[in-house]
């Protein structure tokens, strides 16, 4: 009897070493890292990413219906296709431009344009792009540049695309001529 005894406690001590790693693996595994919006920065510094993440949710408010753009990651997207689409001739006028944007921004209240209330951002927005003088001419020009990645990129967001367009992920015949109506309101993601 003590045989058997001593061969079900090995058993049991190996199975033991086995399981230990695997299951301390699989409880470390269940844990989500939040990793800090600015950890991944490719263009931006931390104060011009925080000023290009509330122009995006300007351009694209939060609504009932569909996320504000900084939330499914158009201010990140922006910050990669800069860095790694522009060249180095682009990236220096996206520069001047965006330095004259926030120039603006930041004088506008004689204070920091990231520390003012949401309205307020919104009312000196509103203000740059009604202003048609020629000092103000390279800010509204940045300005249009991040309205049109916004919402280009915020469209083409897998988020968007599946919740709020019509999304075929392999497309079906082609149909030239169709309503709005038949396709319930919305337009197709791709």
């Amino acid at each position: 009897m003590k045989r058997r005894n001593t061969i079900k406690l090995m058993a049991l001590g190996t199975g033991a070493f086995f399981v230990t790693p695997l299951v301390s693996n699989l409880l470390v595994g269940c844990k989500t890292e939040t990793k800090p919006k600015y950890a991944n920065l490719e263009f931006f510094s931390e104060e011009d990413f925080a000023i290009v993440s509330v122009l995006v949710d300007i351009i694209i408010p939060e609504s009932e219906v569909s996320p504000a753009a900084s939330t499914v990651g158009v201010d990140t997207m922006i910050d990669h296709m800069i860095a790694g689409v522009y060249d180095s001739k682009q990236q220096d006028v996206f520069n001047s431009q965006f330095s004259d944007l926030k120039s603006y921004l930041n004088s506008a209240k004689d204070s920091n344009f990231i520390d003012l209330k949401p309205e307020d951002q919104k009312l000196i927005v509103t203000a740059l792009l009604s202003e048609k003088n020629t000092l103000t001419k390279t800010a509204r020009e940045s300005f249009y540049n991040i309205k049109n990645q916004s919402i280009n990129y915020y469209l083409n967001t897998e988020k968007i695309a599946k919740n709020n367009l019509n999304y075929l992920p392999v497309p079906g015949p082609y149909l030239p001529c169709v309503s709005l109506e038949e396709l319930n309101g919305k337009a197709w993601a791709i």
